[in-house]
């Protein structure tokens, strides 16, 4: 198995180093075009939503690490943050029945993740949130 530790700045500025880094992984352990990009993507939606709402009220300094772990079997990354407590395993199912004008702001980051990889799990232990999503290697 291949293991890969990132610091990630928090800030958005972050997030294209980050996608190339995690893109530079994906290619050394073999992985497909498609498999690369939906796990990448998931990576940048749930980092992007670490940077931009985990830190309010929370007062330096702010950390975000990122753990790939890529096998012959599956992909897993592990977000570990010390913001605020947020569950997105928890939140609730964005409705997408309705028109853009009349959908409420939000929430399709989280939907987007979900609708990426196979699993989604949160916890929170020692003062940190550690988000993991992990998808099968097919």
């Amino acid at each position: 198995m291949a293991s890969h530790d990132m610091t990630v700045a928090p800030d958005l500025s972050a997030i294209a180093p980050l996608n190339e880094w995690v893109e530079e992984r994906c290619q050394e352990a073999g992985l497909g075009g498609e498999l690369t990009f939906k796990f990448m993507l998931a990576i940048e939606e749930a980092v992007t939503n670490v940077v931009s709402y985990a830190f309010a009220e929370v007062p330096p300094p702010h950390r975000i690490r990122l753990r790939l772990d890529i096998d012959e079997d599956r992909c897993a990354a592990e977000l570990v943050d010390n913001g605020r407590p947020f569950d997105p395993s928890a939140a609730p199912s964005p409705d997408l029945t309705g028109s853009l004008e009349e959908r409420e702001a939000g929430g399709l980051g989280i939907h987007l993740i979900r609708n990426m990889v196979d699993r989604v799990e949160y916890r929170r232990a020692d003062g940190q949130n550690r988000l993991r999503i992990e998808t099968a290697r097919r």
